[in-house]
């Protein structure tokens, strides 16, 4: 072997046990991260906030009990207190006389109601009337009591829990509590916040494999585009390198569709009720995971589906690989049409086109669908805004698996420049 030769052997050899273990480590570390943010997203699930009635009951027993704590009738405040609650008495006793009066009338024979002369005789409404300013003075004592407003607060947390008991469905805290109890945590506050801390700490980690793997990739194009001559070494070593982005475009999610409401924000007795990161609907799969449930499903149309997306971005590329290995040690093997075919021609049907644009519709129309039914929601009333978040994002999965389109079809046309090659030299 040329020592020009041996040398791109070593590198070539080198790039490939980098890339090895680069694609270990990052598919371990992928799976860690994976995990992680469905610990996240489970706790972060609208079901435990805004649709969950335990959190509501929360929120508004807090504002009653600083509501009622703050309650203090004094000075200047004490004299607008007492003239509305005379007041409020005032038209009580006026519209209960009035009522009185009138049902007397109705159901007296001849239109005269005695029980409504002795009312008059006796001044009954009017003695009510005189006592107004000192039951109002007794109802601002009463509420000027704090073990009275203690009282208060209770009746009125007590029938709320009545409430929420007779009118809502018990909520399953199984899971909120088993991740808790996972990251040894006792808030959904400090669990996230020890959560983000560790997904944060795997992508920095992550970040210098995906620098290293542009690295080696940008390398073997070198390879590819300058060397004049590629020996069958070469081309094995160039195969084995599309196998690892192949494998990882297969293993690793496409995609993240996370659709959430940023923040839901209204106003309950002067008091601001809010809801921040509530995830509405999340799914992050990989193309084989995408394949699995679609074959195990029952609808004949969606198996169809994951047929296609089994054959074509899965079969057809594993085959490729596969039999250019067999067409280098058995070139006679390229005259077979099927062969042929794998070869040097099924580079166009990776479908790879085809998933990009069913990635970005689903993103695109998705990120639509999430913010125009939500907006119509905050349309219902002026006090209550709803900013919607779309996290939904590219995963690496889809950036390998585009990785090793371009290098399959670049170690394609390598061999087929070889074989031409030794055809003009016969």
């Amino acid at each position: 072997m040329e020592k020009k030769s041996l040398v791109s052997f070593i590198i070539l050899v080198s790039v490939l046990f980098t890339t090895s273990f680069l694609s270990i480590r990052t598919y371990q570390l992928e799976s860690k991260k994976r995990e992680l943010k469905r610990d996240l997203i489970e706790l972060s699930d609208v079901k435990y906030g805004m649709f969950n009635v335990d959190r509501w009951k929360e929120r508004i027993s807090e504002i009653i009990s600083k509501k009622l704590k703050e309650l203090k009738i004094e000075g200047e405040d004490r004299k607008v207190a007492r003239n509305k609650i005379i007041k409020f008495l005032h038209n009580f006793i006026n519209n209960f006389e009035r009522n009185y009066k009138q049902e007397n009338i109705k159901n007296s024979p001849f239109g005269i109601s005695l029980k409504n002369k002795a009312a008059d005789f006796f001044d009954i409404f009017g003695s009510f009337r005189t006592n107004i300013p000192h039951i109002a003075d007794q109802i601002l004592d009463f509420l000027q009591n704090n073990e009275n407003r203690n009282k208060i607060k209770t009746y009125i947390l007590n029938q709320l829990d009545k409430y929420t008991q007779n009118t809502f469905q018990k909520m399953d805290y199984t899971s909120y509590n088993r991740i808790l109890r996972k990251y040894n945590t006792k808030t959904e506050s400090a669990c996230k916040s020890k959560i983000d801390r560790r997904i944060s700490d795997i992508g920095q980690r992550l970040l210098i494999n995906y620098i290293i793997f542009s690295v080696l990739y940008v390398l073997i194009f070198l390879f590819i585009i300058f060397s004049k001559s590629q020996s069958k070494i070469n081309i094995i070593l160039y195969i084995l390198f599309a196998l690892h982005f192949l494998l990882l475009g297969l293993l690793l999610p496409m995609i993240d569709i996370d659709a959430r409401v940023g923040s839901m924000e209204f106003k309950l007795l002067g008091e601001s009720i809010s809801f921040k990161n509530q995830v509405l609907y999340y799914k992050s799969k990989s193309i084989l995971e995408m394949a699995y449930i679609m074959l195990t499903q029952s609808k004949i149309k969606i198996i169809l589906v994951g047929i296609l997306v089994l054959v074509f971005s899965i079969l057809f590329p594993l085959f490729k690989l596969v039999f250019s290995v067999i067409v280098l040690f058995k070139e006679n093997l390229r005259h077979n049409k099927f062969v042929n075919f794998m070869v040097f021609k099924s580079g166009k049907w990776s479908m790879a086109d085809v998933m990009v644009v069913a990635i970005f519709m689903s993103y695109i129309g998705f990120s639509g669908i999430i913010s125009n039914q939500l907006s119509q929601l905050e349309q219902m009333t002026y006090r209550l805004h709803i900013i919607t978040t779309n996290y939904s994002e590219l995963q690496s999965g889809f950036f390998f698996f585009a990785g090793f389109v371009l290098v399959s079809i670049s170690i394609a046309q390598i061999m087929l420049n070889r074989f031409e090659n030794s055809n003009n030299q016969v």
